[in-house]
């Protein structure tokens, strides 16, 4: 299924639909995908949405949006590294000229709301990673895990029994990835393997 959803009731549809984004839907599962290019991580297109429904809403104040003044809007309001005197500076900016900011934060999705509208509302699966692309890439990484063993080996012999006290050892590097969206972590080749992290393929319980 890649069109959107007329009895959706997540809240990325709810949103959607307050704010006119009808097509947004269609093109965030094609973002996930990567249909034109590089497919978007959940919180790229949450990102993306949010911006989307910021937009929107100065549009219906009037507001005039200048090339990269969105952008810089919505990072001021959201990023976590900018200061509350600046997040409240740029608040009253919006509400001055007729935003209703507490609002449209409030209307603000999650990447797992993102997630949720992808895979239960829209049915979205993700393309397949290309086999050879994913062994190319263990091959890659695999070859770097065992170049640095070797290195810090041939290292660690030098320094044994003078400056480290070590009698035998063994050397052994692997690659972890934690995922951002559930804490979960991989060996890299074992996410590999298993094409992610599990957390994208369960079902999310709770829709916001």
């Amino acid at each position: 299924m890649s069109t959107e959803s007329p009895s959706c009731e997540c809240k990325v549809g709810r949103v959607a639909e307050k704010y006119g984004l009808e097509d947004v839907g269609t093109e965030l599962a094609a973002r996930w995908r990567g249909d034109d290019g590089e497919p978007s991580s959940l919180r790229e297109l949450q990102h993306y949405f949010n911006r989307r429904v910021l937009a929107a809403e100065l549009r219906s104040a009037n507001v005039e949006i200048l090339d990269g003044e969105l952008e810089n809007t919505y990072r001021l309001l959201t990023d976590d590294d900018v200061s509350a005197g600046m997040q409240t500076q740029a608040a009253g900016r919006l509400e001055r000229d007729g935003v209703d900011v507490e609002q449209v934060e409030r209307d603000f999705v999650s990447h797992q709301s993102i997630h949720s509208h992808l895979r239960e509302c829209m049915g979205a699966e993700k393309n397949p990673e290309p086999a050879d692309r994913v062994a190319s890439t263990q091959n890659t990484v695999g070859s770097l895990e065992a170049r640095t063993e070797k290195i810090a080996a041939n290292n660690l012999d030098r320094l044994a029994g003078d400056e480290v006290d070590i009698d035998g050892f063994d050397v052994i590097v692997t690659t972890h990835v934690t995922c951002d969206a559930c804490g979960r972590r991989h060996e890299f080749g074992d996410l590999l393997d298993e094409g992610g992290c599990e957390c994208q393929r369960e079902e999310v319980p709770v829709r916001e």
